[in-house]
């Protein structure tokens, strides 16, 4: 009974969410507002498209997006100009919402900028993580593995391999 009502909430939501977006399909344009706890990188920019890596897989955002949030995983953030320019940000955690409205925000724990990572440091930290991530607590270990993913994709992002 429990699955049925959650299945049917699911597309409920679903239609609401598809029908309020085509009621506000009058915005041709995407404003990103992209931050860090220190740092604004874009603060509502018209830009053509965003690409964020979320738990549930890389979320490509363009104008008249429907309505969508999502948790960022440890990856690139990949944002295109109008002019086809394409700034590519290292996030580490967050969060990102796409709204009715056309603006998107992506709120990020830490953001280095691709170019900038030092492969050196990152790979010291994996080794770091890797090692403590079979000694000590639980918790001590639970921790290091979050590091290490973190230091992983440190690493692909420096590389050009995500």
């Amino acid at each position: 009974m429990l699955a049925r009502s959650l299945s049917r909430m699911a597309v409920l939501s679903r239609r609401g969410l598809a029908a309020a977006a085509a009621q506000h399909k009058d915005s041709e344009e995407l404003r990103l507002t992209f931050a860090s706890p220190d740092t604004a990188f874009f603060n509502n920019a018209v830009v053509k498209q965003v690409d964020v890596p979320t738990l549930a897989g890389m979320v490509g955002v363009l104008a008249n997006h429907v309505p969508t949030i999502g948790v960022l995983k440890p990856g690139v953030v990949s944002v295109t100009d109008n002019d086809g320019k394409v700034t590519k940000l290292f996030v580490s955690s967050g969060t990102m919402s796409m709204n009715i409205d056309g603006t998107c925000q992506v709120l990020a724990e830490e953001v280095v900028k691709v170019e900038d990572i030092d492969q050196a440091a990152a790979r010291t930290e994996l080794e770091a993580a890797q090692r403590a991530a079979v000694e000590g607590s639980d918790l001590a270990k639970a921790e290091a593995l979050i590091r290490a993913e973190v230091a992983e994709a440190l690493l692909k992002a420096a590389t050009g391999q995500q």
